[in-house]
């Protein structure tokens, strides 16, 4: 975030047309301090920066807009664009974003059909899942433990013991699950 306000305050002021020796007389700012604020190697404080964007003639909100990387993380993926991982006549997975080994949560839209069952699985330690049965019923083996949950139920639990889901019903399941860090 210091680097991209920098580059913005940069780039702002190379559009008005003003030099850092100008913004430092206006400002009140050492011209050292608003160079390294530039370079990204010093953030300044709000009150700097709302003597910088005023001399630039816009608002301190403007001044950081861009700067917010987390916006970059954002995104949406319509349903008609998810991907199917996994399918066969029992067991559909769906990744419910796009880049999942770029995330720090994996979220996965499991549908079980009567009498499916996933393969037995296991991840690496560090590794977590929330289970979150959003309809039907699902029984969840992991290790020497059976957890039966039924709509709306959930389970969160450590990934690196052997799991395995089971839809015993004849009805389809569904199951939203959350794989945290990023584990597929």
């Amino acid at each position: 975030m210091l680097k991209n306000l920098g580059q913005r305050i940069r780039t702002l002021r190379k559009e008005k047309a003003l030099t850092l020796v100008e913004i430092s007389a206006k400002t009140g700012i050492a011209q050292a301090t608003l160079s390294r604020i530039e370079t990204g190697t010093m953030i300044g404080t709000v009150e700097c920066h709302e003597k910088i964007a005023e001399t630039l003639g816009i608002g301190l909100s403007e001044l950081y807009t861009g700067v917010d990387r987390r916006y970059e993380q954002i995104s949406h993926q319509a349903k008609e664009a998810r991907v199917a991982t996994h399918h066969t006549k029992d067991v559909h997975v769906e990744v419910l974003t796009q880049e999942s080994s770029k995330k720090k949560i994996t979220p996965i839209l499991l549908t079980l059909q009567g009498g499916g069952k996933t393969e037995k699985e296991h991840n690496e330690r560090g590794v977590e899942k929330f289970v979150w049965v959003i309809d039907g019923h699902v029984k969840v083996k992991l290790e020497n433990q059976e957890y039966d949950l039924k709509s709306q139920e959930t389970l969160y639990f450590d990934a690196s013991f052997p799991h395995q889901f089971l839809n015993e019903g004849q009805k389809p399941a569904k199951v939203f699950i959350a794989v945290s860090p990023s584990k597929i």
